[in-house]
């Protein structure tokens, strides 16, 4: 038995638990140390994601050419307490953003508080450009895929409530198809999610992460998602995306949101 931090195995001297005496011996990496060498001073994920592998020689020069090159998708990060419960948002500073760049949009989704209105109150006024809150699923499924403490009107109150307090921030939920829900129930979460004054929607298929999860009921078609869709637009959502593979951080609704949120700032100017 040994204690490993990342790719180092430090041993300790034998100690006694209960009635056995443990050995804590020294564990050996099986990686070749040239793998070791590699993952140690090698590129990372940033140089995958930027495209650019520099050679390995030059890697001490190569990182800070990385910063700099990337420098634009940088936002600097401003220290926030941690919460340990609602109620100690009362005693949270509000957030004020110092540096963002303008290019960014900030997207923030949030639990519902447990229907702690200046909890939302906060998170609203704190700079953001859309607030998210995922009602998950229709009314009638809620206590059977939600947690217990979570509820539908709770859900809306927390959507509600955040554009009472700022009426231009972007509000946004999500819903999951596929667990077992009928075309009423989803028409009438859509109409009830659109009076709450909810801005954008997202609708996709549940997938069963694992055997502990409720299984899929039903696998909705791409024609139907499409109708979903048209019923989202024309109930008046300022974008609806539908699809199999929609999720609520749907990467494709990025550049509507942009410009929706420059129309926003602009007639706020």
């Amino acid at each position: 038995m040994s204690l490993r931090c990342g790719n180092i195995a430090r041993s300790l001297r034998p100690r006694v638990f209960g009635k056995y005496l443990c050995s804590l011996v020294r564990t050996v990496s099986s990686l070749p140390d040239k793998k070791m060498e590699f993952l140690q001073n090698g590129p990372d994920l940033q140089d995958f994601v930027s495209g650019d592998l520099a050679d390995k020689s030059t890697w001490d020069e190569y990182k800070e050419n990385l910063k700099r090159q990337k420098g634009e998708r940088c936002v600097r990060k401003l220290d926030a307490p941690i919460l340990e419960s609602a109620g100690e948002v009362e005693n949270m500073p509000l957030l004020q953003p110092q540096s963002w760049n303008p290019k960014i949009l900030v997207e923030c989704l949030t639990p519902d508080f447990r229907g702690d209105l200046k909890a939302i109150e906060k998170v609203a006024l704190s700079g953001l450009d859309v607030y998210a809150h995922n009602v998950e699923t229709v009314p009638e499924l809620q206590r059977k895929v939600r947690d217990p403490r979570a509820n539908f009107d709770q859900s809306l109150r927390v959507l509600k409530h955040a554009k009472e307090v700022r009426p231009d921030v972007i509000s946004k939920t999500s819903i999951m198809l596929g667990l077992g829900e009928n075309d009423k129930q989803v028409y009438a979460t859509m109409k009830a999610l659109r009076e709450a004054d909810v801005d954008c929607l997202t609708l996709g298929q549940y997938m069963q992460p694992t055997k502990r999860h409720l299984k899929v009921e039903e696998y909705i078609t791409p024609e139907k998602f499409k109708y979903w869709e048209k019923v989202g637009n024309e109930l008046g959502f300022h974008y609806t995306a539908s699809g199999p593979l929609v999720r609520s951080s749907y990467k494709a609704g990025e550049f509507f949101l942009k410009n929706l949120v420059a129309k926003r700032k602009t007639k706020a100017v």
